[in-house]
């Protein structure tokens, strides 16, 4: 099935004498087998380690296991005074990785002290399922990388205990933060109570949970270019923010956010919904970040915003706190499907690069590439393709330049996609000299345009790697401030739309047709889709929305009383207006 295999191992147990292995071992080692002598662990002996690799985990490597997990090794002492056990058996593990050379050395293990970093990847413990275990983690993970350990894993979710095993808002806030951490990996104890299946939980957050992890492997681009560069540099993927920010104190006081390579931070929620007005809980909930001085995009509503500040801003369950730097490049890649046999990440479409390019004067990244899982990256086989770009006016223009470097198996052609959030639609598009037209269908050669995002797309053919790609793109001469935001107000007023249709089958309660016309909220929802149909009408669609949302707005205040549901979605159109 193309699936990657990891077994758990617990080596202190030793060999015992009911093991399958134990007649060959125990000749291996000068014991007679007939003696039934327990083989107890001994990692720092030559001997035992050598039989340990040879006779049982090779011959399982060699039938598709593709790492280990190390478990349950860390007392303090081993035969050799004053070394570790775990650091040890991680050392042993990783170098047998490393002399076969088949693929590159990985293993997954507890933590055996400082120096452990060059053994990825290590794991936290048996955490308990609250939100006070959640809370701690985003902390914990960044400080590891002061010890420069950045590759550090969680079980997501939590392992065991706890009094919220079955929490679907626990379990999805605990995904929203493992998508935006160095290793993203379930696990829990064996225990019925605990379900870490994304689709056993109800619909509404399995789609959160698939459309998060769908994002993670979306933004593979982008952490393995940060992890060549924590490769080159030692600094982690994911650190504290006084890494980037040392002389300002509140750097040092936002232990809970931090940054994600070199152009995003993250505030991971940790705490559940509040409840709101008469013991109604919430739509959402509010997250105090602070953003560094200079302009930052929330990715989730399209927001733009000035930093130098706390912000303090309303989360829907499906929105994770992560603020883009203006002028940030961000490569992505195309979205995972199992239909087009996409199940890891070994089968990346390396032939077609997505990059956004968000609102800023200029950007630059270097994306890295190499073959993978194996070991010639150290022979300086791997690429770099540098994107950048500079914005005067309405006018941008971005250059893509000749790769730099090759590795074995390597595409020769590329295809781009390019998007630009919070943006007009184009007036003019040109690659390579070549005029785009807009066109409703993504196929390549075109530019179109996505209205409820408010982000234009522009689609290449595919275009030698080694040839520069240059791409000059004229936007109206509209201030994209007034676009600000404006995502978030779409997202509330689709929620309303959606209860509004469902409350109006109701028997007991439903919305008054006599007081004002339900048809009018739908349309004002609507606005983004016929964007989308119609990019040029995005002027008309605006204007007419800026002036019909204080009515709409109105009229959802004045069912309330008729539907009291609606507080729920008042309260949130009103609370992303007020930020």
């Amino acid at each position: 099935m193309n699936l990657k295999t990891c077994l758990n191992l617990h080596p202190a147990s030793g060999i015992q004498p009911h093991e399958e292995i134990y007649p060959e071992f125990a000749k291996a080692m000068g014991i007679d087998p007939g003696t039934k002598k327990y083989i107890p662990f001994d990692i720092t002996n030559k001997k035992y380690a050598e039989n340990y690799l040879n006779l049982i985990l090779h011959p399982m490597e060699k039938k598709g296991i593709d790492f280990w997990w190390l478990d349950w090794q860390q007392w303090s002492t081993t035969s050799i005074k004053g070394v570790n056990p775990t650091f040890y058996l991680n050392y042993v593990h990783f170098s047998d990785m490393e002399r076969q050379n088949e693929k590159r050395p990985l293993l997954y293990h507890r933590w055996g002290g400082l120096g452990n970093h060059r053994y990825q990847i290590g794991f936290s413990g048996d955490v308990h399922i609250t939100w006070q275990s959640l809370n701690f983690q985003p902390y914990f993970t960044a400080t590891a990388s002061n010890v420069g350990y950045g590759y550090w894993s969680h079980d997501i979710g939590g392992h065991m205990a706890g009094d919220q095993k079955k929490n679907p808002e626990l379990f999805t806030r605990w995904i929203q933060w493992g998508v935006f951490s160095p290793i993203l990996r379930t696990h829990a104890t064996k225990d019925p109570e605990i379900e870490r299946r994304i689709w056993a939980y109800p619909l509404d957050y399995f789609y959160i949970m698939r459309n998060a992890i769908k994002l993670r492997y979306s933004l593979i681009p982008y952490i393995y270019t940060s992890a060549r560069e924590a490769y080159d540099t030692g600094i982690s993927l994911l650190r504290p923010m006084y890494y980037d920010y040392p002389k300002i104190e509140i750097a040092y006081e936002m232990k809970n956010q931090y940054m994600f390579g070199n152009d995003i931070i993250v505030s991971p929620i940790t705490h559940p919904v509040e409840i709101g007005k008469d013991s109604v809980l919430r739509l959402y909930t509010m997250q105090k970040v602070w953003l560094p001085e200079g302009n930052w995009i929330e990715w989730s509503s399209g927001t733009l915003l000035k930093g130098g500040k706390i912000i303090d801003r309303p989360f829907c369950m499906e929105d994770i706190p992560v603020y883009i730097k203006a002028g940030a490049v961000i490569p992505m890649q195309k979205e995972f499907s199992p239909e087009a046999g996409i199940k890891n990440t070994a089968d990346e479409i390396k032939d077609y690069l997505i990059l956004n390019i968000f609102p800023g004067d200029s950007g630059f990244i270097k994306v890295y590439d190499d073959e993978g899982n194996n070991q010639n990256y150290e022979k300086n086989d791997f690429t770099f393709t540098k994107v950048s770009f500079s914005r005067k006016g309405n006018l941008v223009n971005l250059k893509i330049a000749p790769v730099e470097g090759n590795y074995r198996g390597m595409p020769e052609e590329r295809s781009y996609e390019l998007r630009f959030p919070i943006s007009f639609p184009p007036s003019e598009v040109k690659v390579n000299g070549n005029h785009y037209n807009y066109d409703e269908n993504n196929k390549p050669g075109v530019w179109n345009y996505d209205g409820s995002d408010l982000t234009a797309l522009i689609f290449t053919p595919k275009i030698n790697v080694h040839d520069e790609v240059y791409i000059e793109i004229k936007f109206p001469d509209e201030d994209i401030a007034f676009l600000s935001g404006k995502k978030k107000l779409f997202t509330g007023l689709k929620k309303t739309a959606e209860s509004v249709s469902d409350f109006g089958w109701a028997e007991d309660k439903k919305w008054d047709e006599s007081k004002a016309n339900s048809d009018s909220v739908i349309w004002l929802a609507q606005t983004g889709n016929r964007i989308t149909l119609n990019p040029a009408s995005i002027f008309v669609e605006l204007k007419k929305f800026e002036n019909s949302f204080p009515l709409v707005l109105n009229m959802i205040k004045e069912q309330k009383s008729n539907l009291p549901k609606l507080e729920r979605y008042f309260d949130l159109i009103e609370v992303s207006i007020k930020q």
